[in-house]
């Protein structure tokens, strides 16, 4: 009987000792959850497979025939198919100093276009981002009628500056013209582990969340998207947001890695 209970106090001591090491160590490891109300889960992906499933994801943008970059944001990369993997997991999107179609690296993205998209929700993306110069990681959402504006970026990351991240919505003025509202939050480095980061979308506000604390709010609600966007990720290498290049410092190749991405709607 004294053995038994020995046992017992002692495991649970390793458990008592485990758990408060995961919370001192570990505090991303909780997931987020969408804000109080009554919602139904409209899309998922944990990436629990060996490939990606291409039933829900693009490797390039739908535009064509140079899909495979966004040269009219300063991109220095190529998107291709050969770095985006799935395993244990995780996506990981690659980027690497590989020349292609007359740029000098070589990266990885997904893109729901065409096979999932929606208006007005909550999505969370869980992911790690790469630090270093010129890595510039977005998790995004972009319309579904090929309009630019509009644009809601979930969470952007400069490589060079991990400690904050950028929450922002593009849209079109009254004449027309694109212009933006962004704010940031920070205090931690975000490469350090996987965080959540999530937007609630409705008609009148956007709401955006890290680890699930709201950080910031937008109420304008003339320049809230009211047509269907579809879900992106992309790790870019670019200079034209981030004034800041690849060099002989940026850790390559590198990944930004994503635990899952997920989409509610509200019943």
């Amino acid at each position: 009987m004294q053995q038994n209970l020995r046992l017992r106090n002692w495991k649970d001591k390793v458990l008592l000792a485990f758990s408060a090491l995961m919370i001192v160590c570990c505090p991303t490891a909780a997931l987020a959850d969408p804000p109080a109300g009554n919602w139904q889960l409209k899309f998922s992906d944990d990436f629990n497979g060996s490939g990606l499933d291409t039933g829900k994801w693009t490797p390039c943008f739908y535009w064509a025939p140079n899909g495979c970059t966004n040269g009219g944001a300063g991109d220095l990369q190529w998107f291709s198919p050969n770095n985006v993997s799935v395993g244990g997991g995780i996506l990981r999107l690659r980027a690497e100093r590989k020349p292609s179609n007359g740029l000098n690296y070589t990266s990885g993205m997904i893109a729901s276009h065409d096979k999932f998209a929606f208006q007005y929700g909550y999505v969370e993306f869980r992911a790690k981002v790469p630090k270093g110069n010129g890595f510039w990681p977005t998790l995004w959402l972009l319309s579904q009628n090929k309009n630019w504006p509009p644009e809601i970026d979930v969470a952007e990351f400069v490589g060079s500056n991990t400690n904050n991240v950028h929450m922002t919505i593009h849209y079109k003025n009254v004449s027309g013209a694109h212009e933006s509202s962004s704010g940031w939050w920070g205090g931690i480095d975000f490469s350090g582990g996987y965080h959540t980061y999530g937007l609630l979308w409705e008609a009148d506000k956007l709401v955006w969340y890290v680890d699930g604390v709201e950080r910031r709010r937008y109420t304008n609600s003339g320049n809230i998207p009211d047509e269907a966007m579809y879900v992106t990720a992309t790790l870019a290498l670019g200079k034209a947001w981030t004034n800041s290049p690849p060099d002989n410092s940026t850790p390559l190749p590198n990944n930004l890695e994503i635990d899952h991405i997920k989409v509610w709607q509200r019943n």
